[in-house]
């Protein structure tokens, strides 16, 4: 092994680990703050709405990207009737500008991520990171699937 993957290895290893202690150390995490993240006519008289977040920083590789574009494919496909009338919201913010940089300590980012949040009543019930779009990264199929997936239960699930 070269020592570049053993120095890619030794990187994300200690990225993961930071991010396990940070996780394991701090309390659940408090709702975005008001007026941060953008919010449709619709959504706002909605009881339930679903909003997907891909967080990226200002440096972008390939993967990133990809994973962004996979993304915003799935959810178009699958998702068009919700996405149109506000019970889900798409979005892709850059936690490198200063106004989006709570979501790193909201959603205990670590690396780029899609997080899909649960509103009720404007206020957030629930999220989760999907994790698995990374190991996914080989696989279109499997990576749509997994998304798909992912959002439709948290749309069918009410909190």
């Amino acid at each position: 092994m070269n020592r570049f993957a053993r120095a890619l290895i030794v990187f994300f290893a200690v990225g993961f680990a930071a991010a396990l202690v940070t996780l394991a150390s701090s309390p659940a995490p408090s709702a975005p703050k008001p007026g941060s993240a953008p919010t449709s006519s619709n959504s706002a008289t909605r009881n339930h709405v679903v909003r997907v977040y891909y967080f990226h920083t200002t440096q972008r590789c390939a993967s990133c990207k990809k994973i962004e574009a996979w993304s915003a494919d799935a959810i178009r496909a699958a998702f068009e009737r919700e996405l149109g009338t506000g019970g889900l919201e798409w979005e892709v913010v850059n936690i490198d500008d200063p106004p989006n940089r709570h979501f790193v300590n909201d959603y205990k980012l670590y690396t780029k991520s899609l997080i899909v949040v649960d509103r009720v009543n404007g206020e957030q019930a629930r999220w989760k990171n999907l994790e698995k779009v990374w190991q996914l990264l080989q696989n279109e199929a499997s990576f749509r699937q997994y998304v798909q997936t992912e959002i439709r239960a948290y749309l069918e699930q009410r909190s």
